[in-house]
Order: C-alpha cells, then structure tokens, then sequence
C-alpha cells in the first residue's frame, strides 16, 4: 500500500485542509449518526445468503450488514448510472460479504486452512477445495456461493469486461492485507505503523468498490484513471481511519493488537509493549482497562483525526484532473462515514 513510490505520503505532510474557513471537521465527541440505518431495508435478494452466513459463520450481526447497505451511497462514485445504483449496492455487499468472512476465519478464529482455500476463491486459475483435510467446507462452499453472486452482478455490469483486471488485481491486496493483519496478531512484534498504512489500509476494499462503480459508469473518461487510483489511494488510509477509531477497543477485548491507534500507542510509548504481551498471555479484566485507559488520555486517537484530515487534503489536490468525478463530493462521502464511525463509537 501506498503512493506510487511505496512510501506514505511523504509530500502531503504538514498539508492544512483546503476547506471553507467555516467548515467543522469531524471531532472525537460527535453523538449523532448521519447514516440511517432503517432508511432502506436490505433488498430480499440478499436475504437467502445472509440467512447462510447465520447458520455457517454468524461472526457477525445483521446491524453491520444493514449499516453497510446504507452507508454504500455516500462514498458512491458520482459517475455511476443512476440507473444501475441499486446492482451497485447489491454488488458491493456481496463482494463485502466474502471479505468480512475470509477476513473473520483468519483474524478471529486463525484458521489459516480455510483462509487459504477462500484466498482462491475470486481467481480463475486457482481452485478452492472445500474438501481440503483441516478445512471448514462449510465456509469455503459458501464463500463460494457468496462470490459467484457477486461476479453474477458485477458481470451484468455495462464496462465489467473493461475494468475486470483491475478488480482482480484489487481484490488481491485486500487478501494480502488480510493476511498481514492475521501474522500481526500471530507476531506482534512485527508490526509498525508504517507497515499498517503500507499494506493494512487496502482492507477497507475502497479501490475495490470504486471498480464496481466504474464498471457501471459508462460517463467515467478511463484517460483520468490514475489520477482517480491516487484519488483513491487517499481516501482509502482516510476510510482505515475511521474504522481504526471506531474499533480499536473492541479488538483489543478480542485479542487483536493489530489496530493502528494500538500500534502506534506502543510506538510512542503510551503503552509498554511488554504490558502489551502481558495481555497477550493473560487476557486480565483490569490490565485491559488499563490499557484502553492510557490510550484514552493520550493524543493517538486525535493524531488520526489529523491524519485523516491531511490525508482529505491531499486526495482533494485531484480535483482538477478529474472531470467525470465529483471528488469533492466524494471526500464529503468519506466524511460522513467518519462521522457515523465516531458516533457508533461513542454510543457504545
């Protein structure tokens, strides 16, 4: 992950957001969602497959699910046909559905089996076997089952065939970072901030939802798509944000020490990391407090927010090379879905 260079952004650093003088940027104490949960309910399409994933995985509630399809539209590229908006949100859940679930078996649950056989799942020349001796077959028939319903939408799509290499390449990273995440949580020692933003952010699958977008945008000019993948490149550390804010503690509880706002707490010495490890051994009530306690009074969370902001910043200087994207309204997107991160956080 990163710029074109592999670094981070280097150039963008120091970089003050180019916004009206009058505009709030989201803080650490916002209460209120903008995203409506019960706006629109999922549609009865999907209600077969998320009714397997119950029965077969239940890693997750029906909440997220119903959050995501709503949340979808906000950071929807403004150049998709208004006519195939709603295959795009199917299409999106579902390739979200097979992430979360490989991302879940291999995070969660270290299965490192089955994650191998899902990791094959999205790519023709590789054979996923739900037969495989240590594997789940369960979750391996139904990532299948989910990512074939996927290719069905997202092959229906109008410029499927134009954009189909660049999703595969995509989807790849995404897998890649799933893995990252897994050897963090397996050995802790060798994560780093700059690898996080280096390899961690792609699980937040922005550049492959911008090409199910684009396979559905037949205004978008493809003479502008690199400037839209830096675009991109942005607001996906910018998405990695949101959710590292949003879940860090959670994950913590879980075991998880892979969150950047965990991280770089160890980095700048907010949390030893030889208290880390201790949790890591012995998941103690009190030591956990602790933890989430010295994070919480320290500026790690709001060193994000900055990021965030330096990153928005930086994502907006291709504003004038991209005429078939409204770009500002697509980091505005990106700001509602901090926003709704922030406040489910501290509804909690």
């Amino acid at each position: 992950m990163g710029d074109q260079d592999g670094e981070r952004y280097t150039a963008a650093i120091g970089t003050k957001p180019d916004r009206d003088d009058d505009h709030e940027f989201p803080t650490l104490d916002i209460e209120t969602d903008p995203i409506d949960v019960a706006r629109q309910s999922l549609p009865d399409s999907l209600s077969e497959l998320l009714e397997r994933y119950d029965d077969v995985v239940a890693d997750r509630d029906q909440a997220q699910w119903d959050w995501l399809y709503n949340a979808f539209p906000a950071f929807r590229l403004s150049c998709v046909d208004t006519d195939r908006t709603r295959q795009v949100r199917i299409a999106k859940l579902l390739s979200t559905l097979f992430i979360t679930v490989a991302d879940d078996v291999a995070e969660r649950h270290g299965d490192r089996e089955t994650f191998a056989e899902l990791a094959n799942v999205p790519f023709d020349h590789q054979h996923a076997d739900p037969s495989h001796p240590d594997v789940d077959g369960d979750i391996v028939r139904f990532g299948i089952d989910v990512w074939n319903c996927f290719r069905g939408v997202y092959d229906d799509s109008p410029r499927a065939h134009e954009f189909s290499e660049q999703l595969r390449f995509d989807v790849r990273q995404v897998l890649a970072a799933i893995e990252y995440s897994a050897l963090t949580n397996h050995s802790p020692e060798l994560v780093s901030e700059h690898e996080l933003w280096r390899y961690d952010a792609y699980n937040m699958m922005v550049f492959v939802h911008a090409d199910t977008d684009l396979a559905n945008a037949p205004a978008f000019d493809v003479q502008e798509l690199s400037a839209l993948r830096q675009a991109l490149d942005r607001t996906q550390r910018m998405a990695r944000i949101g959710n590292w804010l949003a879940t860090w503690k959670r994950e913590l509880g879980e075991g998880d020490y892979s969150s950047g706002v965990v991280v770089r707490a160890v980095e700048t010495n907010v949390v030893p990391a030889t208290e880390l490890r201790a949790l890591g051994t012995d998941p103690n009530p009190d030591a956990l407090r602790a933890v989430v306690r010295a994070i919480e009074s320290s500026t790690v969370e709001e060193y994000f927010l900055d990021q965030w902001r330096v990153e928005c910043a930086d994502a907006a200087r291709f504003e004038k090379s991209l005429e078939s994207v409204d770009l500002a309204g697509y980091l505005d997107g990106f700001e509602t879905i901090l926003r709704s991160h922030i406040a489910t956080r501290n509804a909690t």
